[in-house]
């Protein structure tokens, strides 16, 4: 009688352990398919803390003490990349962010109203050219890496100078104000 009262048990242990992990299935497989249907466009609003560390650490650096207003996280072709929306000395810039930290893109933002015109006035200039202060910063955030070509050109009635530069086998441009003003820094695709 005993040995049947404790088979019993037994089994209705194992019903129950049975019962718990395909429950646990279930809510699992609602939870993802809820997460992939929420956002159609691969977006996903975050807060900093649900972040990568590598991406935290990235956008920290370059919003330099500034306002993070927004992060998200997109996949567009089965890649996933980090986008905050930070306020710097009261201009707006798009940080765009690998999973693994890597600086993919900063750029101020522009307002809706203003066109993005590709200039006229293009002019090649060397490195000792470019004023002091756009000098430096574009040897920092070259990085040690090579420096191929720089372009002074005008837009939106701003000079700016946009450097070609080469880092780790990767290209990137580097767009500077002439006060030496980071305006962006984005990998060339091409």
């Amino acid at each position: 009688m005993k040995r049947k009262y404790w088979n019993l048990a037994g089994m209705v242990v194992l019903i129950g352990a049975i019962v718990c992990v395909m429950t646990f299935a279930v809510i699992q497989n609602n939870d993802q398919k809820a997460s992939m249907t929420d956002n159609d466009d691969g977006e996903e609003e975050i807060t900093l803390d649900q972040a990568p560390a590598a991406v935290q650490a990235t956008i920290k650096a370059e919003a330099q003490g500034g306002t993070i207003k927004e992060i998200e996280r997109e996949t567009e072709n089965g890649k996933t990349v980090y986008e905050a929306e930070v306020i710097i000395n009261g201009q707006e810039f798009e940080i765009e962010v690998a999973p693994d930290g890597t600086l993919l893109g900063k750029e101020v933002e522009e307002a809706d109203d203003e066109e993005d015109d590709d200039d006229d006035d293009e002019e090649e200039v060397s490195l000792d050219e470019v004023p002091a202060a756009v000098k430096a910063t574009i040897l920092e955030h070259a990085k040690g890496g090579t420096i191929e070509e720089i372009e002074r050109e005008t837009e939106d009635g701003q000079v700016v100078y946009e450097a070609e530069v080469e880092i780790n086998g990767k290209e990137y441009e580097i767009e500077v104000a002439a006060d030496g003003t980071l305006l962006e820094i984005e990998e060339d695709d091409d």
